[in-house]
């Protein structure tokens, strides 16, 4: 982070971070109890390095940490994440199209694992498949690794499309209130397409939710059937070298988080936040970290403690509406033919 986006970061969050407590010389300024909450979230270390680092008191840094992650979640919410409307789908669904070569594909989803001590009582409900203690963090991303929309707090035992499901997102989706296009004709295939999301084997197929064909790897599968998937896996690793990049700028995630349940979902919500405020900044000044025109080679951007994918013995229902295989059909001879790119055989 440039001292100029601290600065900025430091004005839109001082008014509600500034502290008055009884005795003047105690007083922290905004910059420190934002700095603290930042080193906590780059660094991965632990409070009680923190308490010796700024000398601060241990029960100090921590309620300042759980309310600075709040309050950076209240303030940036509405300014970096997506609201949903007609007109933005429409301009992330251009990106997709123009970038991964995917047309009317309006976001890549997909659930991780944010890896955290077991808590007090909690016996199981966070015990995830990879014998870990974890809470969901089920996001949706652009073509350019901005995310859009996130469910927070679901619980680790739960399976992606489990938690897509029964999250506002996915009941948003099934409900219709989401304000997406209205499906319209792509050249080469007979009939409109509607508007849809890209995810793994572990989510349900839909006419808003496009996953790959089963089997992949087997070399009985159809030719057709792998150029399909390779060219949906394009656009759907938007979401794990998003949370790749996450996890490499906020490493706190790189190892199991020791905090409440309350303090970890704050935590969560300020990176999010965090990460799309930052690289919004930091790319119209010129001075990103990272670029997003990325080439096909470079799609091992991820990170382990974050991939959350689940096998596909435990995969999402493979049963699904007729209209569902039929789009998934008309996309699949679109990527073959008319929106065939000269370079996807030899990609299998």
């Amino acid at each position: 982070m440039s001292s100029t986006t601290f600065e900025e970061l430091v004005c839109l969050v001082g008014p509600y971070v500034s502290r008055f407590p009884n005795f003047r010389k105690d007083t922290l300024v905004v910059g420190e109890i934002l700095s603290c909450t930042l080193r906590y979230l780059a660094s991965g270390d632990s409070m009680m390095s923190l308490v010796y680092s700024f000398r601060m008191g241990h029960s100090t840094i921590s309620k300042l940490i759980c309310e600075c992650c709040l309050v950076l979640w209240q303030v940036l919410e509405k300014k970096v994440l997506l609201t949903p409307s007609i007109f933005n789908w429409k301009k992330t669904a251009r990106e997709f199209e123009d970038k991964w070569n995917l047309p009317h594909c309006v976001a890549a989803i997909d659930g991780k694992h944010i890896v955290h001590q077991a808590f007090s009582n909690d016996g199981s409900t966070h015990f995830n498949y990879k014998g870990t203690h974890s809470t969901v963090l089920l996001a949706m991303c652009d073509a350019n690794y901005n995310f859009l929309l996130v469910d927070i707090g679901a619980l680790g035992r739960c399976s992606d499309g489990g938690v897509f499901r029964s999250s506002n997102i996915g009941k948003a989706f099934a409900n219709k209130t989401i304000h997406l296009p209205e499906p319209v004709d792509i050249d080469g295939v007979n009939g409109p397409i509607p508007y849809f999301i890209v995810g793994d084997e572990a989510f349900p197929l839909t006419k808003y939710l496009m996953r790959p064909y089963p089997g992949r790897g087997r070399s009985t599968m159809p030719k057709d059937e792998e150029i399909f998937n390779y060219r949906l896996s394009r656009a759907r690793r938007t979401i794990e070298n998003a949370f790749g990049i996450l996890a490499s700028r906020f490493r706190i995630f790189r190892k199991p988080i020791i905090a409440s349940e309350k303090t970890i979902i704050n935590i969560t919500k300020a990176t999010i936040v965090l990460h799309n405020f930052i690289k919004k900044l930091e790319t119209d000044a010129g001075i990103s970290m990272y670029n997003p025109n990325i080439s096909c080679s470079a799609s091992n951007m991820q990170t382990d403690e974050l991939q959350g994918l689940v096998p596909i013995n435990r995969a999402g229902s493979n049963h699904y509406s007729s209209n569902a295989k039929e789009i998934r059909d008309k996309l699949k001879m679109y990527v073959n033919h008319a929106g065939a790119l000269e370079y996807q055989q030899r990609q299998l």
